[in-house]
């Protein structure tokens, strides 16, 4: 069995809290590479990783907030720029994910990202319904609690025999539990210590849940100014900028 690569490009929320970049974290294995979430800092964050975009075969966004899918357009600039892309790039997202990401090439840059590329763009629907199986992986998704109009949901990833869940953004959500389920890593988002949020986990109701949470590893991710002022009380690994670790 060959290991698994990851790499958190970005761990920080949208307000880029504690100065972390915005979500992005890179799975390779010895075939693919493959981004969860792509937050508008991206590029920063590869270039601080020695990453190229190269690197990156596919991207899966939970849901369609910036600060999940708005590197897409500066990812597109540098693959085609200066990168000179040729192979292929396939995004996975809910569904509305090709839409929303046509407007914000249109605003960000009318003209340069409206096609036709020298390499092709696929677009593939997220389903709550049914798995999707793409090369050596399988996506899975869950409906999680985010807010009303940014289609969240929670991507359970199988590839290389090994199963690493990502909650995206999103308040506790009894999805969570068969996400996480025999999973090789969860990665939670955490942007709160002790304050319950109609929109995202604190700390205490996650420890409230943590029995029921079976996977080998969890690590927090997403995490806010509460985080980093409660770190003594904290048990869970929490993600940085630029952490690696293999599985």
């Amino acid at each position: 069995m060959t290991r698994l690569n990851l790499t958190f490009i970005g761990s920080g929320d949208a307000f880029s809290s504690g100065g972390r970049l915005q979500s992005g974290i890179l799975i390779e294995s010895q075939a693919h590479g493959l981004l969860l979430d792509c937050g508008a800092t991206l590029l920063v964050g590869l270039q601080r990783c020695g990453i190229t975009t190269d690197q990156i075969d596919s991207i899966a966004i939970s849901h369609l907030h910036g600060d999940h899918f708005a590197g897409i357009p500066f990812l597109l600039l540098d693959a085609l720029f200066v990168r000179k892309r040729t192979k292929p790039l396939h995004i996975f997202g809910p569904a509305g994910t090709k839409d929303r990401l046509a407007e914000a090439c249109k605003v960000l840059y009318p003209g340069a990202l409206e096609g036709p590329f020298p390499f092709a763009v696929e677009y593939h629907v997220l389903d709550h319904s049914k798995a999707i199986a793409h090369e050596s992986i399988q996506f899975s998704t869950f409906a999680v609690s985010h807010s009303q109009h940014s289609a969240a949901c929670a991507i359970r990833v199988d590839i290389e025999g090994r199963t690493i869940s990502y909650s995206g953004d999103t308040r506790w959500d009894n999805n969570l539990i068969e996400l996480a389920r025999g999973s090789d890593l969860f990665i939670c988002e955490c942007c709160n210590y002790d304050e319950p949020s109609p929109a995202h986990l604190d700390y205490l109701t996650l420890k409230q849940h943590l029995v029921d949470l079976d996977s080998v590893r969890i690590i927090l991710a997403h995490t806010g100014p509460m985080i980093d002022k409660n770190l003594q009380h904290i048990d869970l690994e929490i993600a940085y900028d630029g952490l690696q670790l293999q599985l």
